[in-house]
């Protein structure tokens, strides 16, 4: 059902907003981590920050979710070698944080490990808007990718751009 509400929700959070809570040197932070940790394991990890759907979306009713499947396959987190790519997805409008998984890190960690991540990120967001949580978010998911596909040192090409996107 349409809401009239979440539309408006949407239509008043700006990319302005996510731009000011997430400017360039927290971009360059998510960046530098992202990069670094790739260094540990054989996963990818992207990172979207959304500000608010399209109002189109919002008003038809695309969960957070659903954006966060149709971004997974955009930008090509499926597509890595060992299908161990990961979208880490903040939408801040709907003050919700998504997390798809390809089915190779999937299978080792499971929902309710992402879920949990979720929520701890969730939570954080609510107390600090800012980089701060997210970096704690992204170095968890470097741990779960670490104990199940590490690098051991050898073969380890970046496969996926590890700079956040921030829409």
């Amino acid at each position: 059902m349409p809401s009239i509400r979440r539309a408006l929700r949407h239509l008043g959070t700006s990319t302005g907003t996510a731009r000011r809570y997430f400017p360039p040197a927290a971009q360059k932070q998510l960046h530098d981590a992202v990069h670094a940790g790739e260094a540990r394991h054989r996963g990818e990890i992207r990172v979207v920050i959304e500000a608010s759907l399209p109002v189109g979306h919002a008003w038809s009713g695309t969960t957070p979710r659903a954006r966060a499947r149709a971004l997974f396959g955009a930008l090509e987190v499926w597509n890595t070698e060992d299908h161990t790519g990961v979208l880490l997805y903040i939408n801040l409008a709907d003050h919700a944080v998504e997390i798809l998984a390809d089915r190779g890190i999937d299978a080792c960690v499971g929902q309710k490990t992402w879920r949990a991540v979720c929520d701890e990120l969730a939570r954080g967001l609510a107390r600090d808007l800012s980089v701060t949580p997210v970096l704690a978010a992204v170095e968890r998911i470097h741990e779960l990718l670490a104990t199940h596909f590490p690098s051991d040192g050898g073969y380890n090409p970046n496969e996926l751009d590890d700079r956040p996107i921030v829409l």
